[in-house]
């Protein structure tokens, strides 16, 4: 017999709306169209402004996975509940830095606009890098794909809406090394020689223009460990390329057909690489020893630590690597100084209440 009295009834009318809530929240609509904040016109929703969270705090704490306790920060309880310092909590921390990527990204697309840049495959390479990470945690963990993005970005978070976001980012941050490139070569000689001065750095070298095929090994199946067997692998690869590349077969045929990790641009080739652009068992060679290269010279160089190899051809000698080195450096503090104005000004982010009310969970 049913129960159809005023209390009931009243108690149906509460717990509905509730549980229908409860189903919404788990399902992950909500969040995907609640706005969670703006920056300079453009609106996030809640799992938008989650992947800049998430994104933040994932590589933190793989980053500094072996001294969480140094610094203070305990994974089992809410950052909310901990503090960073005596100004803000843990989760404070977290926000700030999501939020100055989120500006970030929207300043640096927004001046890619107003250049009238369009966006390439070469832009993407910390998207390709990210992708496959997760594809290695997905395979280490046995996750599915599905269960993937809820569990490391929230509820809602799809694929889909994972990879535009992705893509969003590195086209951003690919752009501003491009204009940190551009900025390179408005340095004045005088900025430049004040720098090295002020540093106190006398020593110098050639900075070098090289082609490069990059390839990594083959680790093993079952281990995911680097094996002498693959390592061995890898250097007959790589014997092969300079057999080919000697026999006649033009260098970007082999690097468009062969090359799996960038090194450079998206042809391979660096122009007046530096230390800092180098890996160190090319920097060993090439910039320590500064050895009398001839155009067109070719070789293959292993780096059996990290399992890479790199068939490597020296094209010539650029400009001092030190005044490179300086140049990059004032050019990066400049596009960098620029966009922390912007992201305090006009790209200052602008929090939705309600929005956040179901954001970092």
């Amino acid at each position: 017999m049913k129960n159809n009295s005023p209390a009931m009834r009243a108690l149906y009318i509460i717990l509905v709306p509730v549980v229908l809530l409860i189903i919404l929240l788990n399902t992950g609509w909500l969040q995907s169209v609640l706005p969670a904040a703006s920056v300079a016109g453009h609106s996030y929703t809640t799992v938008e402004y989650n992947f800049y969270y998430f994104d933040y705090y994932n590589a933190f704490l793989e980053e500094h996975e072996d001294e969480l306790d140094t610094l203070g920060y305990d994974t089992n309880t809410a950052a909310r509940s901990q503090d960073y310092n005596d100004e803000m909590t843990w989760q404070d921390f977290f926000l700030a830095r999501a939020e100055e990527e989120m500006a970030e990204c929207a300043y640096y697309h927004d001046l890619a606009e107003e250049a009238g840049y369009e966006f390439s495959d070469s832009d993407l390479t910390l998207y390709n890098e990210q992708t496959e990470h997760n594809q290695e945690l997905i395979d280490t963990f046995g996750l599915k794909e599905s269960n993937f993005y809820i569990s490391y970005y929230g509820r809602g978070m799809t694929e889909s809406k994972y990879n535009e976001m992705l893509k969003y980012k590195s086209e951003a941050y690919s752009y501003k090394e491009k204009l940190i490139s551009l900025e390179e070569t408005k340095i004045s000689d005088d900025a430049i020689s004040e720098y090295l001065s002020e540093n106190n750095i006398t020593d110098d070298y050639l900075s070098v223009n090289l082609s490069v095929i990059t390839l990594s090994a083959t680790p093993d199946r079952a281990t995911e460990s680097l094996t002498a067997a693959g390592l061995n692998a890898l250097s007959e690869k790589l014997d092969a390329l300079l057999n080919r590349y000697n026999g006649g077969t033009d260098f970007s045929e082999l690097q468009s057909a062969y090359s799996d990790l960038q090194l450079g641009d998206e042809s391979g080739d660096l122009a007046n690489a530096t230390k800092a652009d180098l890996p160190d068992a090319l920097t060993q060679i090439y910039l320590e020893k500064q050895e009398d290269f001839s155009e067109g010279d070719a070789r293959c160089v292993t780096d059996d630590e990290n399992g890479v190899g790199y068939f490597v051809v020296f094209n010539n000698f650029g400009a001092s690597g030190a005044e490179a080195e300086a140049s990059e450096v004032l050019a990066k503090e400049n596009i960098e100084n620029a966009a922390q104005d912007a992201c305090e000004s006009d790209y200052a982010v602008t929090r939705n209440p309600i929005g956040m009310s179901l954001a970092t969970n």
